[in-house]
């Protein structure tokens, strides 16, 4: 116990309910304490729990506390929460707003094809497409983010609602949705939480929209397409790749034989976008998703390869503009994940498990686009 006061009277009252603190001292402006886990269990389990306990003391009191280790010794040090500042969703609401109308204009010209509007769908309007197809990206990037809110607010850490991100009609109308989070995540288990409940939410959401999709999408032979093609010049009929879980779900819900192919419904083209969406999220790269999966699992000096290793799987695939823009920001802004409050402590062995989902999801969302 020092024999002066460095912090806040609460704050050393609240560090010594859950260490002995060995010594004191300020290090860079900062209140810093050598201190030893209470308690008479292993030291990894009550380093990590006492640590995650005081981390949900110190937040009211305005206060986050880092967790480090030097000299053999744990180090913890005290900086001032962010302020809390009254939620405004204005702008939320309006990019929302802006986001569906190019969702929407997209949707609608995607859906405005003779193929549909006179042969496959002649009683349907183009707007009622369009519609669907809004709906069903929006709740595929909407309920994403929605997920990462959720395992935020589970932990006790604020974080914003969802920015929708606006694009030109012809490129889906989006390019996605991000939340803030206003504070790191408190240990491996929370970044691990953070990057996992986004996609898994989406994963879900978009084989829901399969399902639907898929149901309502037509099956057409060789000869029919090719007669489309001459009653229709101006149209293109393009093939698209599908990955492992359209395969999976249309084998089941839409089974295409011999040479018959399948007419994607506006709401299919929509799960095929969200699978998109979901495999480029779990790249284990830099801030996305799966970088913070990796990041939780392996650690920082394993991120910096598997980031590398996530551009190159990038490449492979064919999101070649993508690759490049992550590999540009990665530069401008390092490879680094977010690193929780305390990195010394394990990731649970439930987690673990779990990678073996994130394995998964990988495996049945990702779209190889031909060379």
């Amino acid at each position: 116990m020092t024999s002066y006061r460095i912090a806040d009277l609460a704050v050393e009252e609240a560090i010594e309910r859950h260490f002995h603190i060995v010594d004191g001292y300020i290090e860079l402006s900062l209140p810093t304490f050598v201190v030893v886990p209470r308690g008479d269990g292993g030291e990894t389990w009550l380093l990590k729990d006492r640590f995650k306990w005081l981390v949900e003391e110190l937040r009211p009191l305005g206060y986050i506390p880092k967790l480090r280790r030097a000299d053999g010794r744990y180090l913890i040090s005290v900086v001032n929460r962010p302020p809390s500042r009254p939620p405004r969703h204005a702008l939320n609401i309006l990019l929302l707003a802006a986001t569906a109308g190019t969702i929407f204009v997209d949707g609608f010209l995607r859906s405005n094809n003779p193929v549909l509007t006179s042969v496959l769908m002649p009683g349907t309007p183009v707007f009622v497409n369009a519609l669907l197809f809004t709906l069903a990206i929006l709740s595929i990037f909407g309920l994403h983010e929605l997920g990462h809110k959720a395992a935020a607010l589970f932990r006790g850490a604020e974080a914003s609602m969802p920015y929708f991100i606006p694009a030109p009609p012809g490129m889906g109308g989006t390019f996605g949705a991000v939340i803030i989070q206003k504070e790191p995540p408190t240990n491996r288990d929370a970044l691990f939480d953070l990057g996992f409940s986004g996609p898994f939410v989406g994963f879900l959401v978009t084989i829901i929209v399969s399902v639907v999709g898929l149901r309502l999408s037509f099956l057409a032979s060789a000869g029919e397409v090719a007669a489309w093609a001459t009653m229709f010049p101006n149209i293109q009929f393009q093939t698209i790749p599908f990955p492992l879980l359209v395969k999976a779900i249309a084998s089941a819900v839409r089974p295409a034989s011999g040479e018959m192919v399948i007419i994607l419904h506006p709401i299919g083209f929509a799960a095929w976008v969200g699978c998109i969406v979901t495999f480029i999220n779990l790249i284990p790269s830099w801030q996305l998703d799966g970088g913070h999966i990796s990041r939780a699992l392996l650690g920082k000096k394993h991120h910096r390869t598997l980031s590398v290793a996530g551009i190159a799987m990038m490449l492979f695939s064919g999101f070649y503009i993508m690759a490049i823009m992550l590999a540009f920001l990665m530069m401008r802004s390092g490879v680094e994940s977010g690193a929780p409050l305390d990195d010394l402590s394990p990731l649970s062995p439930s987690r673990k498990a779990l990678f073996l989902v994130y394995l998964a999801m990988i495996v049945l969302t990702m779209v190889a686009f031909p060379l």
